[in-house]
């Protein structure tokens, strides 16, 4: 793996930046006491950089999101997984005005139609989202905390995926 340049090896900087008549372990000691905050705030930088990383790796597509929660609950198992809500397809009726007819054959017409039989005509209210638009199944065996889960789920997940749940299995 290259080197970047935001890795620093903080003890031979401090050993090759002393004049050679300096690099004795009192000067070296005193030096490494004085680079010590920065030393800190290195760590905390290095340190959310990698979590940033991270974070920008994965987004709300279903894999990276099955990704996230079996890496952060199941250690990478992968026992977690998102299943899609039940959505029933609407059957549209057209009017005779505009020439998309569809046939909606009695018993007796089964097969003469190129819809399969039978068509079931759901309402408005029954077509529309009113469930879950997905669901997070996890395994039975694991032992997790429902609102951080949440919380990790919200993170990632599309703003317009407002309707979910999480179940074991």
């Amino acid at each position: 793996m290259a080197t970047l340049f935001y890795d620093i090896n903080w003890g031979s900087l401090i050993y090759y930046l002393l004049p050679v008549r300096l690099r004795n372990a009192k000067q070296r000691s005193w030096l490494g006491a004085l680079l010590n905050p920065v030393y800190d705030t290195y760590v905390q930088f290095y340190q959310g950089r990698t979590n940033n990383l991270y974070e920008l790796a994965h987004n709300s597509q279903v894999v990276y999101l099955e990704g996230i929660l079996n890496d952060i609950f199941d250690g990478g198992a992968g026992g977690i997984y998102i299943a899609d809500g039940v959505i029933a397809d609407p059957l549209y009726v057209f009017l005779t005005a505009e020439t998309e007819p569809l046939w909606l054959g009695l018993f007796s017409e089964a097969g003469s139609t190129p819809y399969p039989d039978p068509q079931w005509l759901f309402t408005n209210a029954e077509t529309s989202v009113t469930g879950y638009q997905f669901i997070v199944k996890v395994p039975s065996y694991l032992m997790f905390d429902t609102n951080r889960m949440k919380a990790v789920i919200d993170k990632y997940r599309l703003p317009s995926k407002n309707n979910y749940g999480i179940i074991t299995y």
